[in-house]
C-alpha cells in the first residue's frame, strides 16, 4: 500500500514510477488528510488494518508492505511496526534507498548509500533506547537498551569510516576536475529531472553505452566523455537525477555530487516534452532550485526540450513558450532553447552548434576520456 498526503497528490505518478522500479505494481493507494502524529496513518485506520491482517493467514493478507511517501518520525515507526504485524514498513528515504541499492555501481555509490542508511537508521535507535530506558517494548529487535546502545556505537563508528573514505574520493575526484580545468578544455555538465532522458543523451554524445531505460535513478555517481563538436573537443558529464521530494538526508549525502555542476563552464538542464505540462512546470521548477541551491545558477545554461519524438510540433512552441516564461519570472537568460529527441538524434547537430556558439573557449583535440 502507498500512503500519500491529499496535498501531495500529484506526486502519485512519480510515486508509483519509483515503485515500479523495483518491480512492485498493482498498489494500493491511501490518501491522509493530516499525518497522525503518533502513526502518520489515522489510528482507526491503523487498527482496521491491523485486526484484518490478524484474521489473515500469511498468503491472504490485505498488505505486507506500506510505503509512506513522506519521512517517517522514529515513534511512528515505531508505533506502526509494534502495530501492524508481518508487514514491512519504509517511507520514502527507504524507498529511495532501496532504488539506490538497485543501481549501485561503482564503490563510492555503494559507500554513499551505506552512508545513507546509517544516517536513516541512527534517529530510530535513539528512540528505541529512549523507549527501553523508560521500560516500553523493546520493538521489532528485541534487543534493550544494551543492545541498542552497542548498535548505536557500532552505526557511529562505521558513519566516520565511511565519511572519512567520501572524503578521500572527493578529493581524487576534485583534482581531476581541477586538472580537466587546467587543460582548458570546456566542461559541460548534463542536470535534469530524473528519467528526462540524460544519460541516453550522455550515450548519444559520447558514444557510450551507459545503462538507459525507464527505471529511475540510473545514474548515482558522475561519469566524464569527450564529445566532439564542430569547433573541437570538449568533456561532457552525466549527473544523477532529481525528484520533486527528495529528503533533506538523501540531498546531503549526495550534495558533493551534485555540486561539482559548480565547476562546469556550461549546462545543458534537460528537460521532457512528454511530460504533462503541470508536471514539466514543477520539474523544471525543482531543477532550477537546485542549481540555485548549489550555487551554480548563475552559469551559462543551455535548456534542452528532449523526447521530441513523443510529441508534435503544437506541444514543442507551447513548452517553449512555457519555458521561456519560467525564465523570465526566475530572472534566468539562458544562452539557448532547443528541441531533440536524445534516442532518435534528432535535433544532436542544433545542440553541437549550440555549445560551439556559447562556449567561450576551445582547445586543442583531447585524446582519452574521464
Amino acid at each position: 500500500m502507498l500512503v500519500l498526503k491529499k496535498e501531495d497528490r500529484r506526486y502519485k505518478e512519480e510515486a508509483l514510477a519509483l515503485l515500479s522500479t523495483l518491480d512492485i505494481y498493482d498498489v494500493k493507494i491511501h490518501f491522509v488528510k493530516k499525518p497522525n502524529h503518533r502513526y502518520y496513518l489515522q489510528e482507526d485506520f491503523v487498527k482496521k488494518i491491523s485486526e484484518s491482517n490478524s484474521e489473515s493467514d500469511n498468503n491472504d493478507k490485505n498488505f505486507d508492505l506500506i510505503i509512506i511517501y513522506d519521512r517517517l518520525k522514529p515513534w511512528q515507526y515505531y508505533n506502526l511496526s509494534r502495530s501492524i504485524k508481518a508487514v514491512e514498513i519504509w517511507d520514502l528515504t527507504s524507498l529511495i534507498l532501496k532504488i539506490f541499492e538497485l543501481h549501485a555501481g561503482s564503490l563510492e555509490a555503494k559507500l554513499r548509500i551505506e552512508l545513507l542508511r546509517i544516517r536513516h537508521q541512527i534517529p530510530f535507535v535513539k528512540e528505541y533506547i529512549r523507549l527501553s530506558k523508560l521500560g516500553e517494548q523493546s520493538g521489532f529487535m528485541g534487543s534493550g537498551a544494551y543492545g541498542y546502545e552497542t548498535l548505536l556505537r557500532s552505526l557511529r563508528r562505521r558513519e566516520v569510516y565511511i565519511a572519512r573514505k567520501l572524503d578521500e574520493i572527493k578529493r581524487k575526484r576534485e583534482m581531476l576536475t581541477l586538472n580537466r580545468i587546467k587543460t582548458g578544455y570546456p566542461n559541460i555538465a548534463i542536470i535534469g529531472y530524473t528519467s528526462a532522458g540524460k544519460t541516453t543523451l550522455y550515450n548519444t554524445l559520447t558514444g557510450d553505452t551507459k545503462v538507459t531505460g525507464p527505471k529511475l535513478f540510473k545514474t548515482l555517481s558522475p561519469k566524464s566523455g569527450l564529445v566532439k563538436t564542430p569547433c573541437g573537443e570538449v568533456i561532457v558529464t552525466d549527473t544523477i537525477g532529481f525528484i520533486r521530494k527528495m529528503p533533506d538526508e538523501v540531498i546531503d549525502v549526495f550534495h558533493s555530487v551534485i555540486s561539482e555542476i559548480k565547476y562546469s563552464d556550461q549546462i545543458i538542464l534537460l528537460t521532457d516534452l512528454s511530460d504533462p505540462l503541470e508536471d514539466y512546470i514543477e520539474k523544471m521548477m525543482t531543477s532550477l532550485e537546485v542549481l540555485k541551491k548549489i550555487d551554480a545558477i548563475e552559469k551559462p545554461i543551455i535548456i534542452v526540450m528532449n523526447k521530441t519524438d513523443l510529441v508534435n510540433e503544437e506541444v514543442m512552441r507551447d513548452y517553449k513558450e512555457i519555458t521561456e516564461k519560467i525564465c523570465i519570472e526566475e530572472g534566468i537568460i539562458p544562452r539557448d532553447i532547443l528541441s531533440i529527441s536524445a534516442l532518435k538524434r534528432d535535433g544532436i547537430e542544433n545542440l553541437l552548434m549550440s555549445l560551439c556558439k556559447n562556449i567561450d573557449h576551445i582547445n586543442r583535440p583531447l585524446r582519452g576520456s574521464f
